[in-house]
């Protein structure tokens, strides 16, 4: 079996949130492959103890991935304030010739793949393109882990996240995929609040999930626990109704939603004060200045850090973007292959610090988190659809009896969709077209 087959089967997509099928990716032929350890959202530990703890998994996992795709040169992209972690990563890569690291400052969205490809190998990404257009693959660590292990025949079935916040014991916690986030939450203590809510994700770009009950799947990054009252659970509650409104009576087009977009310092044509313009006053601008909210990263320094206003870019983009996906409408300008022009202002970074004490975090920073957690669930409830693509084929019946990484979830004939394998042995209790629960 080759290397991408084998990736296939074990199930492994995209670690750090999109969920991508990493095999699909994988097929590409590229000339520089980027790992991604910048994780430049707050509060998140997740790649920074993988790379502490499991740097030579890593560097493992980027070595296949450089065999698959026939790419020269392998660059590690890191935080250079992260002293501890790039000696680390130093001391492994010291006899691989090939890889090499790219020290990045303490900026946000350093992440962002467009950005991270630019920053390490100073190529453009036309707007509404892949990295790969330009030669380059970018792959989270915890990916690249995921990918050493499918090599030796384990599937994803466990998930690395921060559970910090209004939590006892702020840690990092070995998930298994499709058990309840409110258990993991537990596993670290419980919480410190009664009123709470929950992130998933990061601060920036996370989203509120009110049900406890609801299962950890293979892209979660985080559980950031919050008061219900906190300032950021507002942010992300508001109505777009409200939203709106917010922006007729106060949007001063002052253009600093724009001047700090990562995407326009891209070149790429996106300009969110001209899209406020048309929704707060009904302007008549061209068509195509309102399909490029489909450039939008939703990174979210519009909202929280370049509008004096406290106004909302970010999900008035969302918004238009649910709308026309809704309708079934792709512009096609987004996907035009321009040649972007990179703005002078692109080195101006906004630095990670600044962005917690916008969103009154500071509070919940930790510079290390000790605790690490292993989890062994009674029961899962493991979603068919974790990835980008179509929803798996569940390939097992209710009363089945299985074991921990079994096959139960395949990829329909001739889809774009991954795997999904069984997080605990146990008896299958239910089966749907939406999820498989397993009781140990």
């Amino acid at each position: 079996m080759d290397l991408i087959e084998t990736i296939k089967q074990m199930g492994v997509v995209g670690a750090g949130g999109a969920g991508f099928p990493t095999h699909v990716k994988l097929g590409n032929q590229v000339e520089i492959v980027i790992a991604n350890g910048t994780e430049c959202e707050p509060l998140l530990f997740n790649d920074k103890y993988i790379l502490n703890e499991h740097g030579n998994d890593v560097i493992q996992g980027l070595k296949v991935v450089l065999q698959a795709t026939g790419a020269k040169k392998g660059i590690i992209a890191l935080k250079k304030k992260q002293v501890q972690i790039v000696e680390r990563v130093k001391s492994i890569i010291t006899n691989h010739e090939n890889i090499s690291l790219a020290l990045l400052d303490d900026f946000y969205p350093a992440g962002d793949e467009q950005i991270l490809v630019y920053m390490v190998s100073g190529r453009v990404i036309a707007q509404g393109q892949l990295p790969t257009t330009v030669g380059c693959l970018v792959s989270n660590v915890e990916t690249l882990r995921n990918i050493y292990f499918a090599t030796l025949g384990k599937p994803v079935t466990r998930r690395t996240l921060t559970c910090i916040g209004e939590v006892r014991e702020p840690s990092v916690v070995i998930a298994r995929v499709g058990m309840p986030i409110g258990d993991v939450i537990s596993e670290c203590g419980g919480v410190l609040v009664e009123d709470l809510a929950v992130i998933v994700g990061g601060p920036m770009m996370g989203y509120i999930e009110k049900d406890l009950n609801s299962p950890i799947t293979k892209t979660m990054t985080g559980l950031i626990v919050l008061p219900q009252d906190h300032f950021l659970v507002r942010r992300k509650t508001m109505p777009m109704s409200w939203v709106v409104k917010q922006s007729k009576a106060a949007c001063c087009q002052c253009t600093y939603c724009t001047e700090l977009c990562p995407r326009y310092l891209l070149g790429h044509e996106l300009y969110p004060h001209k899209i406020m313009r048309n929704i707060n006053f009904g302007l008549d601008v061209p068509p195509e200045v309102i399909e490029n909210a489909f450039l939008c990263s939703e990174c979210g320094l519009c909202e929280v850090f370049a509008c004096p206003m406290d106004l909302s870019p970010r999900m008035v983009n969302h918004a238009i973007k649910t709308s026309l996906t809704e309708a079934n409408y792709r512009p096609q300008l987004t996907i035009k292959n321009r040649q972007s022009r990179v703005n002078d202002l692109i080195n101006r970074k906004i630095p990670i610090s600044r962005i917690k004490e916008r969103l009154h975090i500071s509070l919940y920073d930790r510079k290390e988190i000790k605790s690490v957690v292993e989890t062994n669930p009674k029961r899962v409830e493991i979603l068919l659809k974790q990835h980008i693509g179509d929803t798996s084929i569940p390939v097992v019946r209710e009363g089945d009896l299985v074991e921990e990484g079994i096959l139960i979830g395949e990829i329909p004939s001739g889809s774009l969709g991954a795997r999904i394998h069984a997080s605990i042995s146990g008896r299958v209790t239910l089966v749907n077209n939406e999820r498989v629960i397993i009781k140990g």
